[in-house]
Formats: C-alpha cells, sequence, structure tokens
C-alpha cells in the first residue's frame, strides 16, 4: 500500500516517478499570463514559500491536485549566480543523499543541494553525464 499525504489526501509518489514541475521565471508579470493563456493554467498563491516570495501553484491537469508552480526567480536564491530562467521537473525519491552519491559515482554531479525545503521534504539538482540537470526530492508527506 503506498504512503499517504493526508494533508492533501492523494498517495505519496515512488521512487522514480515524477511528482512536480517548476517554472523559474526572470519577469513573474510577463510570463504568468503567458502560460495561463497559452494553456489555460489557473494559479493560486501557495503558503508553502512563506511570505518571502510568490510561489503559484497549479494544477496542469485542471484538477484540484496541484502539480506544478511558478515564481520570479532573484539572485539570492542561488548564492547571487542566477542561472537562466528554466523547468525544474522532480524525481521522487527513496533518500536524496544516497541519490546524489549515486548520481556522482555513475559519472554524473550534483549541482545544488542536498538541502531541506520546510515542510516539503529534502531535494538536490543532480546532472548526468551530459551536463542534463533534473530534480530530485523526498517528500515528507506532511503538506
Amino acid at each position: 500500500m503506498a504512503e499517504h499525504d493526508q494533508a492533501n489526501n492523494r498517495a505519496m509518489p515512488k521512487h522514480g516517478e515524477f511528482c512536480w514541475s517548476e517554472f523559474a521565471v526572470s519577469d513573474l508579470k510577463a510570463c504568468l499570463p503567458f502560460y495561463q493563456n497559452v494553456f489555460g493554467w489557473k494559479v493560486e498563491r501557495s503558503t508553502s514559500a512563506g511570505d518571502e516570495m510568490e510561489y503559484l501553484e497549479f494544477s496542469s491537469c485542471g484538477g484540484e491536485q496541484k502539480d506544478a508552480a511558478i515564481y520570479e526567480m532573484n539572485a539570492t536564491m542561488f548564492g547571487d549566480e542566477m542561472p537562466p530562467p528554466h523547468i525544474a521537473q522532480y524525481v521522487a525519491v527513496d533518500d536524496v543523499d544516497r541519490t546524489a552519491e549515486k548520481a556522482k559515482a555513475l559519472g554524473g554531479s550534483v549541482l545544488f543541494g542536498p538541502y531541506d525545503i520546510p515542510n516539503v521534504g529534502r531535494m538536490a539538482v543532480i546532472n548526468d553525464p551530459s551536463g542534463a540537470s533534473i530534480s530530485v526530492i523526498t517528500l515528507t508527506g506532511g503538506n
């Protein structure tokens, strides 16, 4: 039986499953209407990021369960070296630290993390041997 996130009333993703998409943009005012009008996404302000930033969640399928978010980047989020706008795909893993070490052992690298996200879980961004990035996360299940 799959673990269950009681607060969101949904099954927790299994190891290796895509579980979240995150749109990191440089101009939220310009990009938000673009995505809303192109795809019909309806966003809601999330409390998961606190009051520090506007983090807007949405369902790409139009349902109640959110599966993505969009936010405006700033230099302090990335150690003063802001990356270009990007879309991060998150894959659920059983243990972020062990996954990061395994990625390195298999010729990849760790670009960012592992680190804890309060009330969400632990995540890292890893690169495959060619340099392509993907985010890995272990969700706490209590949010």
